[in-house]
């Protein structure tokens, strides 16, 4: 967000300081360093859910990149994406240069569906079922090493291939889905929209469900085709796409309504709390609430308050 933000020429037209060669390659270096992280957010979260539904446990995680990978690849080899990318020759050798349908996408260098987080979602939790039923699994002698934990990215791989082949038959149809859900929610009437999806978000979080909710909304609805002719998707994506752009702002309606509360509201409530504590308990309740103020106003980590 600052890399972006420092490139702007509306800021950097105000203070001439950031045009400086060294400054514009630092920025440079931080826009593109949170970039790589949005560009692979799916993986991310194929390895985090994993871990997250099976205790902690790394093995999972990487089971979970496994799966994820064959899945991306059992759709590519399955409807033949490849033969949709546009080709165009440089010299004796074809160079790809990207997707006439948005439907697809190049994943860590697979041409394959285009799932977004929703796919790292279900590799995540496909990850986590075979942890959790095989962990512990004794094999045949002859087997012994593949025994036990270890058997776990192998199971992963398998389902992860016949999620893939599913994946093929029911994924255009959801995807299709999702789309005109979130044109109706973002074009219709965004007011309605933020409010709807701001009662829902907040109303998850006691149930820790909240993540699996906002997600689509900042990372996979909407589009937005940006000056170098990249398709952007996601709320959050598109809104720092437009800022680095110079065009009118549409984007941000599902994350701008949270700072108020997130950086006033909470720590207010802490600072009541802080205040109707027992004199002798202060010091503690201080302590406590400070440090949960803070996280709440400096990162947006709403949960130890809540």
């Amino acid at each position: 967000g600052f890399g972006n933000a420092f490139q702007n020429p509306q800021l950097t037209n105000v203070i001439p300081a950031l045009k400086a060669d060294w400054f514009v390659m630092v920025a440079k270096i931080m826009e593109q360093s949170g970039d790589i992280i949005f560009a692979n957010l799916a993986l991310l979260f194929a390895v985090g859910v994993a871990i997250g539904l099976a205790g902690g446990d790394g093995v999972a995680g990487l089971a979970a990149f496994v799966g994820y990978l064959i899945m991306n690849k059992t759709m590519s080899v399955f409807l033949e994406v490849d033969k949709l990318v546009k080709v165009t020759s440089s010299g004796a050798d074809p160079v790809k240069i990207g997707f006439t349908d948005p439907a697809y996408a190049n994943v860590l260098g697979i041409p394959t569906l285009q799932t977004g987080v929703f796919g790292g979602i279900i590799v995540g939790i496909v990850a986590a079922y075979c942890y959790n039923k095989y962990f512990n699994i004794e094999l045949p002698s002859y087997l012994g090493f593949f025994a036990g934990k270890r058997f776990v990215p192998i199971a992963t791989a398998t389902f992860s291939l016949v999620v893939g082949i599913i994946m093929c038959f029911v994924w255009p149809y959801i995807q299709g889905g999702l789309n005109t859900f979130s044109h109706q929610m973002i074009d219709a009437n965004r007011t309605l929209a933020a409010f709807i999806f701001g009662l829902i978000e907040r109303s998850l979080i006691p149930f820790g469900l909240h993540h699996i909710f906002y997600s689509p909304f900042w990372f996979e609805f909407g589009q937005y085709t940006n000056a170098a002719g990249e398709l952007i998707r996601g709320d959050q994506k598109i809104f720092m796409a437009q800022l680095k752009d110079g065009v009118e702002l549409t984007a941000g309606t599902f994350t701008t309504g949270k700072y108020p509360f997130m950086m006033f509201g909470l720590p207010a409530a802490a600072l009541a709390m802080y205040h109707e504590a027992r004199p002798e308990n202060r010091k503690l309740a201080a302590g406590i609430l400070g440090s949960a103020a803070l996280t709440s106003f400096l990162t947006g980590i709403t949960e130890p308050l809540e």
